[in-house]
């Protein structure tokens, strides 16, 4: 009998932690449409967008800020925030896990990348021409890519992983490639030349560096 009170009260917890999880992610998608819908297109100029060499695309611009959409189940429901330095933060509450950023337009039949970060995909869709999903995070690739594999089951599905080379353990291609197991997806990760600095990790830092050379 105690064990059965027990387990109910548990029960009871977790529901009102996932209850009180809904009602935050609901009121920060609600504020990240407001910010979203009052900023303006982004500057071809602000710092982060030039010293990575990309693109704005789609992305907005509040103040000094860069705004990077999240959607999940077809909804805006997070943003990330690039400030001038590079610094970057989601909003409080917000949804991360399963949500991404897209870049591009998704034609039939054709290749869907899934990478970590936006400087990343927008690197990416400028060399492949394809769409890209930003996951933000190593560890929401594999979410990310369920989502995308069961709403674009035609479109193959390719993991571009980070290859964190100086971290211990390389969770970018750790998490890369279990993802694209577990997907039964293709992978990619950049193919760093022998001379290429051991700080470089993904596909834009590897763009910018020959950029350079």
């Amino acid at each position: 009998m105690e064990a059965e009170l027990i387990r109910q009260r548990v029960e009871q917890a977790r529901e009102q932690r996932e209850a009180d999880q809904t009602r935050r992610q609901i009121a920060t998608a609600s504020y990240a449409g407001t910010l979203w819908s009052e900023a303006r297109p982004a500057a071809p100029e602000h710092p982060y967008l030039t010293r990575k060499r990309i693109a704005p695309h789609r992305l907005r611009q509040r103040r000094d800020v860069l705004l990077v959409p999240l959607y999940a189940d077809g909804y805006l429901c997070n943003l990330q925030r690039i400030a001038a330095d590079g610094s970057k933060r989601f909003l409080s509450g917000g949804r991360v896990k399963g949500a991404y950023s897209p870049i591009g337009t998704l034609e039939p039949g054709q290749p869907l990348y899934v990478c970590e970060g936006w400087a990343t995909g927008a690197t990416i869709h400028a060399e492949t021409g394809a769409a890209v999903a930003c996951a933000m995070n190593a560890g929401n690739l594999l979410e990310v890519g369920r989502q995308l594999r069961r709403h674009y089951p035609d479109n193959p599905l390719i993991i571009a992983g980070d290859d964190d080379r100086q971290t211990e353990g390389n969770p970018g291609r750790a998490a890369a490639t279990q993802a694209a197991a577990v997907l039964g997806c293709g992978l990619v990760l950049p193919p760093f030349p022998a001379d290429a600095p051991i700080d470089l990790s993904d596909f834009n830092d590897l763009a910018n560096w020959r950029a350079a050379q």
